[in-house]
Formats: C-alpha cells, structure tokens, sequence
C-alpha cells in the first residue's frame, strides 16, 4: 500500500513539475510603458552610458503609447508615474516634471526620438560629468 501511495505521489510530483515555468524577467509595473524593463541592467545603481544609450533606443516606442510617432507630456507622466523603469530606491514619481524639462529640448510639448532620453538630456542630468548616472543624479537634479 505504501508503494503505491509513493508512486501515485511521485508521478504527481513529476506531472507538476512540467506545468512549472521560469520566471519572468523583471519588468515594469507598468505594463503599456514599462515592458521594456530597467534602465540599469545589471542593478549596480549606476546608469552607464551604454545602458541609457539601450533604455533610449528600445523603450521609444513602448512610451509612445499612441504610436503617433511622438510621445507628449501625458504619455510620458502616465509612464514615468507608473514606474517600473528604475529600481523604487531610487526613483521618485514626483520629479516627473524635471524631466520632462530636460528631453524637452525645443519645449514644443513632445518628444521626439531625438529627444527622448537624449545625449542632451544626459549632461544635465550626470551632474559630475563622470560617465555614469548614481542614485543621488537621478533622484534630484535642479531644473
């Protein structure tokens, strides 16, 4: 009786395991802005250069929610409030608006590509010019 009490339980077990799925990469709270994921890739606290670069370059699109080829003010508190983007340490919802200032280059109320997480936008906020953005940058930065 015990055998088969064990073999119904291992084949149980065995049948489990195949309904089990990895986990998902972590992504934002967000999901129509933030599916994208973080900015600092591998969590270090530091945005390189490279990452922000590839944050830029693939996240357009996702915060361009309707996909009209710019990304206006809405568009972007919705997803810069919804977060997900960069680690809750370190992120404040609030400061949506200096950013907003800093890619808004032309201040014509949208972002275009060009603007959007751009080299200008970099240099205001890697404040001591060191390559790379730590927590203290990005949390606050004067406008």
């Amino acid at each position: 009786m015990r055998s088969i009490a064990l073999a119904t339980l291992l084949a149980g077990s065995a049948a489990l395991a195949g309904c089990m799925t990895t986990a998902e990469p972590v992504t934002a709270s967000n999901t129509v802005c933030g599916t994208y994921g973080y900015i600092d890739v591998n969590n270090d606290g530091f945005i390189t250069g490279d990452e922000w670069n590839t944050y830029r370059s693939n996240a357009y699109g996702f915060w361009d929610v309707d996909k009209d080829g710019r990304i206006s003010r809405s568009e972007f508190e919705n997803c810069w409030r919804g977060g997900g983007f960069y680690r809750t340490a370190y992120y404040n919802p609030d400061y949506w608006t200096n950013y907003w200032t800093a890619f808004d280059a032309n201040g014509d109320g949208y972002l275009s590509n060009d603007e959007y997480w751009s080299a200008a936008a970099w240099t205001r906020i890697d404040r001591n010019g060191n390559g790379r953005i730590d927590s203290d940058e990005w949390v606050w930065w004067p406008r």
